[in-house]
């Protein structure tokens, strides 16, 4: 490699781990090491933050790698999936291409390709299903989503997990039936890993007028981050902060 292209992936690198940083709430000091010394700041980066993360909750590495490509070339990803979806036109090419298209933020395009890709024996899928599901509560189609995760429930029980019963209790609150979405966040509780369900389960009940009951749970929110990891709070740290604007409220 010439001393050039050297340089170039150089900066990529730090440039992603930095991206690393930030997207992942980490203490900005790490962007001094990180930029001031390239190789040596971004190995340790690497070795003392996200090796941890990854043995705890596994995904961290790969998110570093995302950013990298991202910022090399921040349309390739979604141009090669594209493509591949135009030529090859199987299920499973809309069905990575309508993933890539959320991760951006079309969703109204992911839900038109989940449903071109449902069909015949196929609208039995569980992974399709369950995309479609995400695809339409992602749109604000509440009852479109409510229907394909009632399909996915039907169809395969064991792929009905308690991501796919939050994103279902989240399809019932979009449409106005909190009783029904209290009820279903109520159930995730002591099975849903992390924060998120008891946090929207208050939030909910705080709607509902059941102000005591929801700031009970905002404060096991609060009290579940004494003595947790270090990884488990970060990616705890949307609904801790809105826990703690609500605790005391």
């Amino acid at each position: 490699m010439s001393f050039y292209g050297l340089s170039i992936l150089t900066v990529l690198v730090q440039l992603g781990c930095a991206a690393h940083v930030v997207r992942t709430d980490r203490s900005w000091l790490w962007i001094v090491p990180i930029m001031l010394l390239p190789w040596i700041g971004c190995l340790a980066y690497v070795l003392f933050a996200v090796v941890p993360d990854a043995v705890g909750g596994g995904g961290a590495i790969r998110r570093v790698t995302d950013d990298v490509v991202g910022i090399a070339d921040p349309g390739t990803s979604y141009s090669r999936k594209k493509r591949d979806m135009e030529t090859i036109g199987s299920a499973q090419s809309k069905r990575v291409f309508a993933e890539e298209c959320i991760k951006r933020g079309r969703y109204q395009d992911a839900v038109d390709l989940y449903t071109s890709a449902i069909g015949g024996a196929l609208s039995e899928d569980p992974a399709l299903l369950r995309g479609l599901g995400r695809a339409k509560l992602l749109a604000k189609d509440g009852a479109g989503a409510q229907t394909a995760f009632e399909s996915l429930r039907d169809v395969s029980p064991a792929d009905f997990t308690a991501d796919a019963k939050l994103d279902y209790a989240r399809a019932l609150e979009l449409q106005g039936k909190r009783e029904e979405a209290a009820a279903q966040y109520k159930s995730l509780l002591p099975v849903f890993p992390g924060e998120e369900a008891r946090c929207r389960y208050a939030l909910l009940l705080l709607e509902m007028g059941a102000r005591e009951e929801a700031k009970r749970l905002f404060q096991e929110i609060l009290d579940s981050m004494r003595g947790a990891p270090g990884y488990y709070r970060r990616r705890q740290r949307e609904w801790v902060n809105i826990a703690k604007r609500n605790a005391r409220g």
